[in-house]
Parts: structure tokens; sequence; C-alpha cells
């Protein structure tokens, strides 16, 4: 009964998902991008504002024209803190059901953390800088009206962004977009728990 709960809920967040791009799921980790394209496609990007916990990276691929990158974050941090919270909490606690399901998340989340660093970094942005830039008028006829527009400045255009997962930055002319983004939204992270739950049964 309880699996098919969650099929039915996997396929209600389904019709809710964000654009997706070249099939990448949420948080995909960075080792499953390296299988699929090769590990000589993927190339570190820099950029001065990305975090301690986060990986820039450049693909070549000839599936799209001009550059893609990704953005990938682990947290690490994040998990170590819960783990260190469970381990404490654990000590206090007689041997009953709620202590082994404590000891349980404990050995999880060692796990996660005991896995190699490319397995540990999850994809949660897609960048896209197309080679000839795509008129306005595209993507609202696949997405329709934005959900939200940001004013630009005078040497950059607007920001069109869509709830379905999808940021486009227009370019000087402020007719046409250099510069789309696929981020995943709170429909795909469900959608990609129920699923791995769902599997693990």
């Amino acid at each position: 009964m309880l699996k098919r709960l969650l099929i039915l809920l996997i396929s209600a967040c389904a019709m809710a998902r964000a654009e997706t791009f070249l099939g990448m799921e949420p948080l995909e980790p960075l080792s499953s991008i390296k299988q699929r394209y090769t590990a000589a496609r993927l190339s570190p990007e820099p950029a001065d504002w990305l975090k301690p916990n986060q990986y820039f990276a450049r693909l070549t691929t000839e599936e799209v024209s001009g550059s893609l990158l990704l953005l990938f974050e682990h947290d690490d941090d994040a998990r170590k803190k819960k783990l260190a919270e469970l381990e404490k909490a654990v000590a206090n606690l007689p041997p009953n059901a709620h202590a082994r399901s404590t000891r349980l998340l404990i050995r999880q989340q060692k796990e996660h953390l005991g896995k190699p660093l490319d397995n540990r970094l999850a994809l949660i942005l897609i960048r896209w800088i197309p080679e000839q830039a795509v008129a306005l008028s595209e993507l609202t006829s696949r997405y329709g009206k934005p959900d939200e527009k940001r004013s630009g400045d005078a040497s950059r255009g607007p920001t069109f962004v869509w709830s379905k997962g999808v940021t486009a930055h227009m370019g000087d002319d402020k007719k046409s977009v250099r510069m789309i983004e696929y981020w995943f939204t709170e429909d795909d992270l469900a959608v990609y728990f129920l699923r791995r739950n769902t599997a693990s049964r």
C-alpha cells in the first residue's frame, strides 16, 4: 500500500517537474556525469564566487552548441553536524527500537561521508551559454509568461525567471537571451527522493 502511494506521489510530482536539460537528474553525482560523458569532457571552471563545498565544471558535448557549465555541491558539513548530534543522542538511549533506528541513521551518514568526493558532489545548476543568442519569444512560447522579472542595468538586460526552474539572462539589446540557467525546483527534489526511497524498498 505504501509503495503504491509513493508511486502515485511520484506521478503527481512529475507533472509539476521543471524543464530538464540533456536528461540530467536533480542532485545527480559528478561521478554519474563523468561516466556518461567521460571525465575528459569535463574540466574545472574557475569562478571567484564558488563556495568551498562547490565544484564548477565545463562540459564539452556535441549535443548542444555554445558553452555548457555545471555546478555541483556537497553537504559534508551539514552531514557531519547531523552525525555528531545523532551520536550524542544515541549515547544516552536505552537499547530499544528508537536507538536502533538512530544507529541506522548514523551508519547511513558515515557511509555517505565515506564515499569518494565525485559521488558526494551533487548537480544543482546547469548553465547554458548558446553559440547564438536565443529569442525571448522562443522561451515564452515554450514556458509561458515568466513568473518574475528582475531589472537589469546599463550594461546588462533584465532577467526572466520561470518557477519551473528556468532563468533567462538577457543581452545588452534587451531582446535576446545570452544565457539560460536550469535549476531544480522543490518538485524535482521531491521526485528524486521519492524515486530513491521507492527503489530501495
